[in-house]
């Protein structure tokens, strides 16, 4: 009997291996985001035909995560206070959503699975972002989008339903960076986003300045459970974003009301 990995290097080989694409609204905001003259009515115009995404913005712009004063009733005066870019790079973060959905209820727990902990990441790295000088929203949406590549894995395993689930957790951690950056570079994400699924689990990797990759491997390395978590000196991103590693836990917990908030917000 053929592995799981086996079929799905094959469907590569073959070039039929089904990829998900990035839903309408995301996709629709990936093509203006760069326009010089996007402006707050387009962005509005094209948010608002998701309820749920515009219901989460609202959210959010009325939350202490952003620390405004001002209660805001409608999406356009969200968009207004947030900003083009904070708004448009967190529909497109919140829209995946259903992308992590399948008709076979054991890959739908696995589905969910996946998205819980990709969510749970982003909100650290979303934290994170502020020590690092980086962009919380951007952060967001690394870490929300940094194993993207176990869907088709799961969708191919779903066309046979025979594969154990440790061969399917099994071949989900071999191959996902892989895939994950094959879609990323598909849906035409900036490289510091789309190289982060080959990337973040290079404990050792150098680079001259902190980024994105280097939040996600710090939160990826904090959510481990306590005897699968790497000695913090073996991370290199933790001297880039101006820790030491003695003192990780004491920087975590005092970042610990704003990840809880973030949280609490995001998977609303």
């Amino acid at each position: 009997m053929r592995s799981l990995a086996a079929a799905i290097m094959n469907a590569i080989e073959n070039d039929n291996l089904a990829l998900p694409t990035l839903p309408e609204i995301a996709l629709r905001i990936r093509q203006c985001e760069n326009d010089p003259n996007l402006d707050v009515i387009t962005l509005t115009r094209i948010i608002e035909h998701d309820a749920a995404t515009t219901a989460h913005l609202l959210r959010i712009a009325n939350s202490p995560l952003v620390r405004r004063e001002v209660k805001v009733a409608d999406l356009s005066k969200a968009i207004s206070l947030l900003g083009l870019n904070y708004c448009a790079r967190l529909a497109i973060s919140l829209s995946t959503r259903q992308l992590f959905n399948s008709k076979n209820p054991s890959s739908e727990v696995k589905m969910r699975e996946i998205w819980q902990n990709s969510l749970d990441l982003a909100c650290h790295c979303y934290v994170l972002a502020d020590k690092a000088h980086l962009v919380p929203e951007e952060a967001f949406l690394a870490g929300l989008l940094h194993k993207i590549g176990a869907l088709p894995i799961i969708n191919m395993a779903d066309k046979e339903d025979r594969y154990s689930l440790e061969e399917l957790n099994s071949t989900i951690d071999k191959i996902h960076p892989m895939l994950g950056e094959n879609i990323l570079t598909h849906w035409q994400f900036p490289r510091a986003i789309a190289d982060i699924p080959q990337n973040y689990e290079d404990h050792g990797r150098h680079t001259s300045r902190v980024d994105l990759c280097d939040l996600v491997t710090i939160a990826n390395n904090k959510m481990r459970n306590e005897d699968e978590r790497l000695p913090w000196s073996d991370i290199s991103a933790i001297e880039r974003i101006g820790w030491h590693s003695s003192t990780v836990d004491e920087e975590f917990y005092q970042m610990t009301t704003r990840i809880e908030l973030a949280h609490d917000i995001f998977n609303s």
